[in-house]
């Protein structure tokens, strides 16, 4: 059976990605598989030099795929420039994927602003994947912090849009994704947890119907069809629960439900991946940090965390067998 192989993509090369790239190939040197690095040499390089391991250009330890680099770029702002020397390493990444080369995807910081003014179009890298892997099926944002995983069921959208997109289907979907993810790493069944999206969940349809209409009988089918599920628990006191009704995972309704109690929780340790992909692609719960860029002072546990869940997810391959 062939070595697994991780790929990485370096990010948004004016900000932290590449230094944090850097350190991660540092760190993972003796990783459990091979490492190809999609990054254009100019912003690889950089990164090197920034967190001081220049020394690594010469290692046997990874490979490096060169991709385009678009000129014109600088640390600590977002640019066309950036943006679309991003997304070139984005696509070679998709297209390793699309050939069968790579076994997981992780990816650096990106900056979305930077790959909008690239003229990049999908919403978010979530929508980049899907529309390049063809996928046609339900995906969402999973989150993982150890023990705690959390699943978005609508995540980059406008908070106005929320409350339609929240509907029986979309959640069984995003319960589901979740669920399976958190089986392959925990090797058990995990217990479900289903936060609301009105206050007070609702107050019995004063403050909204959702809980009424949509989240429970979205509970009810997900009894039926076998999983552990507790709650409906308001957003507010839901991440209280987790110790003690041990919850594995958590189905939010939008963006800061989950991130909010998960970075305050352990920022450092947080990675998201990619629900609904045909491999697991996960990526540090970070930004580019455009503020410290070029300053050698990137934290990299972020990125660390979402190697180590690739790698982990990766053992089982697209079509399930163990590599």
């Amino acid at each position: 059976m062939r070595e697994m192989v991780i790929g990485v993509v370096a990010g948004d090369p004016s900000g932290v990605g590449p230094e944090v790239t850097a350190k991660l190939l540092a760190r993972r040197r003796d990783a459990a598989a091979r490492i190809r690095v999609f990054a254009s040499e100019e912003a690889f390089h950089s990164g090197l030099a920034v967190a001081g391991l220049g020394a690594l250009s010469d290692s046997t330890d990874f490979q490096l795929v060169p991709t385009q680099d678009v000129a014109g770029y600088v640390p600590g702002k977002a640019s066309a420039e950036g943006g679309a020397t991003t997304l070139a390493a984005l696509e070679a990444a998709a297209a390793a994927v699309r050939d069968g080369t790579v076994d997981a995807i992780v990816y650096a910081p990106l900056n979305k602003q930077a790959l909008w003014l690239a003229g990049h179009t999908d919403i978010d890298e979530l929508h980049f994947f899907r529309s390049r892997l063809g996928v046609s099926g339900f995906c969402c944002e999973l989150n993982s912090q150890g023990k705690l995983w959390t699943a978005r069921v609508t995540s980059h959208i406008p908070l106005r849009e929320v409350a339609d997109a929240i509907t029986v289907e979309s959640v069984l979907a995003a319960a589901r994704l979740g669920a399976e993810a958190v089986r392959k790493v925990k090797g058990a069944e995990p217990r479900i947890a289903i936060a609301g999206l009105n206050p007070h969940l609702g107050e019995g349809g004063a403050m909204g119907r959702e809980e009424i209409d949509v989240l429970l009988p979205a509970i009810d089918v997900l009894r039926a069809e076998g999983f552990d599920v507790v709650g409906l628990y308001p957003a507010d006191t839901i991440f209280l629960q987790v110790e003690e009704k041990t919850i594995d995972m958590v189905v939010t309704m939008f963006h800061d439900q989950g991130q909010i109690a998960l970075k305050a929780m352990g920022f450092g340790q947080t990675a998201t991946v990619m629900g609904g992909m045909p491999i697991p692609i996960v990526t540090a719960s970070q930004g580019t940090a455009y503020d410290i860029a070029g300053r050698n002072l990137a934290d990299p546990s972020g990125l660390l965390a979402a190697f180590d869940l690739a790698v982990h997810l990766g053992r089982t391959n697209r079509h399930g067998e163990e590599l």
